[in-house]
């Protein structure tokens, strides 16, 4: 079997990959990649793997954070408590993981299983459930097609963790979001404990691989938003996602916040500017970007990514760094396939956010707005 390692120099592009994956969301990524470097580098690099590449009965568990993106860097978290969750689901459950896995390739939940594998000297599984970043913890690829995510272990540092076994995967993100804020809004997370059998069958492939290829083609690129976008196309249209498509470039000159049951809601226009002076588009989002809409018309919508870009450099802006008169991008990028099964649908389609009945891929409406213009 062949081994790719993550070595400590490849964090940042995995870094810088996430962060277009994120949508918008799941947070600035900076301080999980120093935990990272710091781990590979205490412990050897990270042998990142297939589950194809594990017996069928070998244990895979997710590892991550939950809470507030923002509350990570306040509480400033040493690692160990991903580990510590990891060893209470283990022990719990009566198991032994021979790998992690990632819940989500979006923002910092990219980085927290890196650090998790390296520090218990464990293989990474080149997969993840979402492809993206999405809001709540069952909204996963291993929740739609089967998989229990039950139990999940959180630990808010190594005295205090919390174990949750409900009868669904509602309840149980239900239950750890209430919990959340006495234990400080952020805590570290092990969890969806399951067989390499049964992660050949639930995961998206590929996707760590795909965000780290993504990094290095965006740090070629250098600061320029032409270059970083040809280089992403490159990239995306070779793997799991599609060809990206630009939706506008112009300048914010709307734009609202507002903190609705511990999530960041809103939506910002964008007024067209050169080519694009005589649009306006609306983006809607809820912790990550959700529908891009001309007037009423939809150009994008989740579960495809909705990113929006500093016209210079080309760096994704998350929901909270965004400002009135920024001058900016904004590009969609068609989801896997998989994401676009209707299993998947039922927990991360539009629907399920409040901004659209239905679902069309991003193709479609970027093919239909360009006749209707």
């Amino acid at each position: 079997m062949m081994k790719h390692k993550l070595k400590e120099k490849d964090v940042d592009a995995l870094a810088c990959g996430a962060m277009f994956l994120g949508s918008g969301g799941a947070g600035d990524t900076s301080l999980l990649q120093i935990m990272a470097k710091q781990a590979i580098r205490e412990n050897g690099p990270v042998p990142l793997l297939s589950p194809f590449d594990l017996p069928d009965d070998a244990w895979i568990v997710c590892s991550g954070l939950m809470g507030s993106p923002a509350i990570h860097f306040e509480k400033m978290m040493s690692g160990d408590e991903l580990v510590v969750a990891m060893r209470v689901l283990e022990r719990e459950r009566h198991i032994q993981a021979m790998a992690i896995a990632g819940l989500e390739i979006g923002g910092i939940n990219a980085m927290a299983p890196v650090v998790t594998a390296a520090k218990m000297s464990l293989p990474l599984i080149d997969c993840d459930g979402m492809g993206r970043a999405f809001p709540q913890y069952q909204m996963t690829t291993y929740h739609a097609f089967g998989a229990s995510t039950v139990p999940l272990v959180i630990c808010s540092n190594e005295d205090e963790w919390r174990y949750f076994s409900g009868s669904s995967n509602n309840e149980i993100e239900k239950a750890a979001r209430y919990v959340l804020p006495e234990m400080g809004g952020s805590v570290a997370a092990a969890c969806v404990p399951m067989t390499a059998a049964m992660m050949q069958e639930a995961a998206l492939h590929h996707t760590f691989t795909v965000a780290k290829r993504l990094g290095e083609s965006v740090i070629a690129a250098g600061a320029d938003v032409h270059r970083v976008v040809a280089n992403l196309s490159g990239v995306l249209q070779n793997s799991i996602y599609g060809k990206p498509h630009k939706l506008t470039e112009g300048k914010i000159v709307e734009l609202q916040r507002y903190l609705q049951d511990d999530f960041m809601r809103g939506e910002l226009v964008i007024e067209g500017t050169g080519f694009h002076h005589s649009e306006q588009i609306e983006v809607q989002f809820q912790s990550e970007y959700l529908l891009a809409k001309e007037g009423k018309r939809a150009v994008a919508m989740v579960p495809d990514l909705i990113c929006v870009l500093d016209a210079d450099s080309g760096r994704p802006l998350l929901i909270e760094e965004l400002e009135l008169h920024m001058k900016v991008w904004l590009i969609a990028i068609p989801a896997p396939v998989l994401l676009r099964h209707p299993k998947m649908l039922d927990v991360v389609g539009p629907w399920n956010f409040g901004v659209s009945d239905t679902y069309m891929p991003v193709e479609q409406l970027v093919a239909e707005a360009g006749d209707w213009r």
